[in-house]
């Protein structure tokens, strides 16, 4: 796994975590430079998709090694992590394991903050149609969210026996 700090180094620090087979370089690319301005980056590359011959572990491997470096070169603390698609489950992993501190989790998807303004506008035409047309009335509201809480019961079972 790799770990490279860049920009300002007494400014606030911020972890980026990338999604899957992706490199820091390929998701966070376009705002490295603005982002360098301000923040002490932690940029990060799994292993298998950091250049080496290395293979994606698993979850709980890679956490830990997170984990690991966050505590022997930041004292176990940071001031914002920011994850996209597979990255921020491992901002959730973090946050949820509470062996580090990290004061702003940002989980964020390459499904629309990776695209260009044109394209997300498009995509978000498309999707929020679909995901509020079961919100119109009482009965869909309360239904959908019954249905929610019954899934994010389900997921906080499964993370807890994993």
């Amino acid at each position: 796994m790799q770990f490279e700090e860049i920009g300002n180094m007494s400014g606030k620090t911020l972890m980026l975590l990338p999604g899957t087979c992706c490199d820091w370089q390929t998701n966070f690319g376009t705002v490295i430079d603005r982002l360098s301005e301000k923040y002490h980056l932690i940029c990060v590359n799994y292993d298998g998709f950091d250049g080496s011959d290395g293979i994606f572990p698993d979850m709980i491997t890679v956490t830990e090694k997170i984990e690991k470096y966050i505590c022997e070169k930041h004292n176990g603390r940071l001031d914002g992590a920011i994850g996209s698609s597979l990255g921020s489950s491992f901002v959730g992993q973090l946050v949820m394991r509470k062996n580090v501190h990290i004061d702003h989790a940002i989980f964020g998807s390459p499904d629309l903050d990776q695209s260009g303004p044109v394209s997300a506008k498009l995509q978000s035409m498309l999707v929020v149609p679909l995901l509020t047309s079961f919100t119109g009335s009482e009965k869909k509201r309360n239904k959908s969210k019954e249905k929610l809480k019954k899934i994010l019961k389900w997921m906080m079972k499964m993370l807890r026996n994993s």
